[in-house]
């Protein structure tokens, strides 16, 4: 029986690791990716610090309708560059590079 499950795990294993990193159909681009997230993280952390009233808090919906995409497919894409551990550094990289330079920008020295 060890030797039944055994082989059946060996079997089913590789088609399913192989499933989990098919690229989906609708793949957002890394860069549009990478705008995306700039933009969710800044409408974020307006929404946190309170800067607008509570009636017209935006949502990330918004963003995704900026984009054209949905939430699904960014999440798809999300899930498959995460899969992907070099695009995935660097699409974050160039968010947190796009980041703080924008706070530098605004900076009043």
């Amino acid at each position: 029986m060890k030797n039944i499950i055994f082989i059946l795990l060996i079997l089913f294993v590789p088609i399913g690791c192989e499933l989990s990193h098919k690229k989906p159909d609708n793949l957002i681009d890394k860069k549009q990716m990478e705008n995306i997230i700039f933009d969710i993280l800044i409408l974020n952390s307006i929404n946190a610090n309170s800067l607008m009233s509570k009636t017209e808090v935006i949502g990330d919906e918004f963003i995704f309708e900026r984009y054209s995409v949905d939430s699904i497919q960014f999440y798809e894409s999300e899930i498959y560059y995460s899969k992907r551990p070099r695009d995935h550094f660097e699409i974050y990289s160039n968010v947190k590079k796009r980041i703080l330079e924008k706070m530098d920008s605004l900076s009043t020295n």
